[in-house]
């Protein structure tokens, strides 16, 4: 089986209108290198605005089995909400204007460290080198902060 990271975002009054906003958050992202991308999430996770939370939302960070044989009888895997990254982080620049993305949707901050925390995890685990990397570049600050907001 060959794994990868689904990144979804759910809300209740899910729209085209929510599409196009989260194709352009992600279009405002991807002219930046990757040094930039993690100086971006760093200010974003740190931005606090519970307020503005809708009332019912959503992100998920799953595991998808695709098979490596076109043949078989694999159903894919049911998503709920809008898939804004599917991959294993190969491409690490596309990956981190994801996680940009998502943090900019995200209003609380101890939800976005709770977001970054998960999907350092989950990227550890399906490609360890990647996972090794975002954890220096970002997980860790991000696990101090939010041990000291405790």
């Amino acid at each position: 089986m060959n794994e990868k990271l689904l990144i979804c975002w759910n809300s209740p009054d899910e729209s085209l209108s929510d599409e196009l906003y989260i194709e352009q958050l992600k279009q405002s992202f991807k002219d930046k290198k990757i040094k930039q991308l993690i100086k971006q999430a760093k200010a974003l996770y740190k931005i606090d605005r519970p307020e503005l939370q809708p009332p019912a939302y959503s992100f998920s960070v799953i595991h998808a089995d695709v098979p490596m044989d076109k043949d078989s009888d694999f159903q894919p895997v049911e998503t709920e909400g809008f898939v804004i990254y599917e991959g294993k982080g190969n491409d690490y620049k596309e990956f981190l204007i994801a996680v940009n993305t998502v943090l900019s949707l995200i209003h609380p901050s101890s939800e976005k460290c709770i977001f970054i925390i998960k999907i350092a995890a989950e990227l550890k685990y399906l490609n360890r080198e990647v996972g090794a990397r975002f954890i220096h570049d970002l997980a860790e600050e991000v696990f101090l902060y939010s041990r000291k907001k405790k």
